[in-house]
């Protein structure tokens, strides 16, 4: 294409070799330096453009160094590979030739164009996920990396497409071909296509979302850090990373934790029973005073009783729900109101119960086994 415009301009007479060599030298240079001001124009224009399309504050500079930095990299090679192309025109290479680089031109200009839509995509849906997490947005972040992870597999398709016509290969029956063997190849990945589809349904139903605490089966307990097709990631409490299959998460029993609004604490206090009805009184009027004043619980839904008579102690039923939403918080409510009724334990004087018994010896059943105990002293 290149040698076709030279030799229109040109005619009938032909550079010289030298000639040749002194425009290769000074398109390499004219290369140089349009890759730095071409980089830097073509960067401020997709930017620019991406702000625009996207509805992006144009005082979010952030957000321009961040897309900057993710696209000058393929923009610089788009600019440096063409010039480069340019730049063998001058050379009067054969036409088998000229048809190969053409060919490698229309890849690398491909990929590098599908390379700046795919890192326009990152740095749009990471800047929505940072202000999801910030402002508390309706926006989803599950959706919007499940839309990323969409979006990657469709630029991946139709850049491998665009470069497979470009060699010259019918895609058509290669996909036709690929139809064929898609049986086996489903059998084969029964478990990866029931991963992907609970990986939708999860999308869809949105139990749970990137950051919510969750417990799974009871059993597994940890805050999610991320939702792929595949499987999910959770960071457990001893900040160990469990990577579960979305088929089984999708047929589990979960409790998302992030949802609810308040905890229940429900426990049962065992003292002595040495405990007199008016320490008892007591006791029971310094919790319900604390529960009723601690801005952690929920005022009007409590209950402080007195509620039967154990085995071994006297049992004290504490209830209440705590307006702490996150595990860390709640725990740390518990200790505290645990803490407060110790201290009204201690201030009337009443003791915790511990699991005892207590055995009773009759003194003449003692008394009449040490007589059968007696040694006898037989007749001479």
């Amino acid at each position: 294409m290149f040698e076709n415009f030279l030799n229109s301009i040109y005619g009938n007479q032909q550079p010289d070799t030298p000639t040749r060599v002194i425009l290769v030298v000074a398109f390499i240079i004219i290369t140089w330096i349009a890759q730095r001001f071409l980089r830097q124009i073509i960067v401020r224009l997709v930017v620019g453009a991406i702000k625009t399309f996207a509805r992006i504050s144009r005082l979010d500079l952030q957000f321009d160094r961040d897309l900057s930095s993710h696209i000058a990299p393929p923009i610089r090679l788009l600019v440096v590979v063409v010039g480069l192309r340019l730049t063998l025109a001058f050379l009067n290479l054969a036409a088998p030739f000229v048809v190969l680089a053409d060919q490698i031109t229309a890849t690398i200009v491909t990929i590098c164009i599908f390379a700046v839509l795919y890192q326009i995509m990152e740095v749009i849906a990471q800047h929505y996920i940072n202000h999801s997490r910030e402002d508390g947005s309706r926006l989803d972040e599950t959706l919007i990396r499940f839309a990323r992870q969409v979006l990657i597999v469709v630029i991946l398709i139709f850049a491998i497409t665009l470069i497979l016509q470009r060699w010259g290969l019918d895609v058509g029956a290669l996909f036709a071909g690929l139809g064929i063997a898609s049986l086996a190849v489903a059998l084969a990945a029964q478990d990866a296509l029931a991963n992907i589809i609970a990986y939708i349904a999860i999308v869809l139903d949105a139990p749970f979302k990137v950051g919510d605490s969750i417990a799974i089966d009871k059993q597994v307990v940890g805050k999610i850090q991320e939702i792929s097709f595949r499987s999910t990631r959770i960071r457990t409490r001893d900040n160990s990373l469990m990577v579960i299959p979305n088929q089984t998460i999708a047929n589990a029993s979960v409790v998302n934790w992030a949802r609810v609004r308040k905890r229940r604490v429900d426990m049962k206090l065992g003292i002595t029973y040495s405990s007199t009805p008016e320490q008892i009184q007591a006791v029971l009027a310094d919790i319900r005073e604390l529960l009723t004043n601690h801005e952690a619980v929920t005022p009007d839904r409590f209950v402080v009783e007195f509620v039967e008579f154990g085995e071994s102690a006297l049992h004290l039923q504490v209830y209440f729900l705590v307006k702490s939403p996150t595990w860390e918080d709640f725990q740390a409510v518990r200790t505290d109101i645990n803490l407060q009724i110790m201290r009204i334990m201690q201030k009337h004087q009443v003791s915790m119960a511990l699991p005892s018994h207590n055995i009773y010896i009759d003194n003449d059943l003692s008394a009449r086994g040490k007589q059968d105990t007696k040694p006898t002293v037989s007749d001479p």
